[in-house]
């Protein structure tokens, strides 16, 4: 495709209709309504087309974004320090995207209270009822009534939490160090929650309403033949489902610079389309083994199909094919 012809493509590439969109003023504003037609179906076909898995991951992404926005976030510890924070539900062990959300900001003149546990409440909003699903997420998100909310509507979940958070036990909060060995553990129950303090290299934290704190599991290192015993909190605990998604995404991404702010959202949504196909379709046996690199090639290959956007002559027209002359060089004697 000609260059011109693609940044034309651009100019006219509208997802909403911008003249219906409310006032700044309105109740009603959306700051994403230049987008939002879309966010809603993939959110809906992400779910539709896939199973959920016993193992989901809740964890943020970043979409780069350097210009000017007021929901562009800047995140220190991130590998994408600044742009939109996107919180993503994903299968834990094949990456594949079930839902996301795009963090907006605060509205009106209040900042979001309770954030994490907010983001928490409507990312599972479509687990209820569903059985054998756990969930898990980091410190950000955790903490103990999130925990009573989530066994209350039958949701499974595990995360690490942090020292300072609300409704924890004395052990938790001391400042006097428990002196564990590498593998042991000290542990509390409250309701249906459970407080979990493992030793590793260093003290981790959990809460989990899945397992309870006795329970132990198996973990196999490749170097290991029998395996190392460790709690089941910890084994179950994984939150390499978003990472993954990252990574196959953001291998041979689409993304372009742009000064739109909604065209990298945009981008991100195209990525995001590509790789769950692409996960439904190595899941599928039945179908040939591809890389993504193969399967994006053969997707482009099957959306173009025959398009060109040359103009063809047509068969009944003659036309002259007019040689060029070569004039002799003129050298001076």
């Amino acid at each position: 495709m000609p260059y011109r012809r693609f940044k034309q493509i651009l100019r006219c590439l509208h997802l909403n209709d911008n003249s219906k969109q409310p006032a700044r003023s309105d109740p009603a504003y959306d700051k994403l309504y230049k987008i939002r037609p879309l966010l809603t179906l993939l959110n809906r076909v992400f779910q539709e087309n896939a199973h959920n898995s016993s193992s989901q991951p809740i964890d943020e992404s970043m979409i780069l974004f350097k210009g000017r926005s007021s929901l562009k976030q800047y995140m220190p510890i991130k590998p994408i320090k600044r742009g939109f924070k996107v919180c993503c539900r994903c299968d834990g062990s094949t990456g594949y995207l079930y839902e996301f959300d795009i963090y907006t900001g605060k509205e009106g003149n209040s900042v979001k209270d309770n954030l994490g546990a907010k983001v928490i409440t409507k990312s599972t909003e479509k687990l209820k009822g569903m059985a054998a699903v756990h969930v898990t997420f980091d410190n950000f998100f955790c903490g103990f009534n999130i925990m009573n909310y989530l066994y209350a509507n039958g949701i499974y979940a595990t995360g690490t939490v942090r020292r300072q958070r609300a409704d924890l036990p004395q052990i938790a909060k001391s400042k006097t160090k428990l002196k564990l060995e590498k593998g042991q553990y000290k542990w509390r129950v409250k309701e249906n929650v459970a407080f979990v303090i493992w030793q590793d290299t260093k003290e981790v934290l959990f809460l989990t309403n899945a397992f309870h704190p006795k329970e132990n599991k198996t973990f196999v290192l490749k170097t290991q033949k029998n395996g190392t015993k460790v709690k089941a909190v910890v084994k179950e605990y994984t939150m390499g489902g978003v990472d993954h998604f990252d990574h196959i995404k953001g291998t041979y991404s689409v993304g372009r610079r742009s000064k739109r702010w909604w065209l990298r959202i945009f981008y991100f949504l195209f990525d995001a389309c590509i790789t769950n196909a692409f996960l439904l379709y190595s899941a599928n046996a039945n179908s040939a083994t591809l890389t993504n690199l193969e399967f994006r090639v053969a997707l482009a290959r099957g959306l173009i199909g025959g398009f060109s956007s040359r103009k063809r002559r047509s068969a009944g027209v003659n036309y002259v094919v007019r040689k060029k002359l070569r004039f002799p060089t003129i050298t001076k004697s």
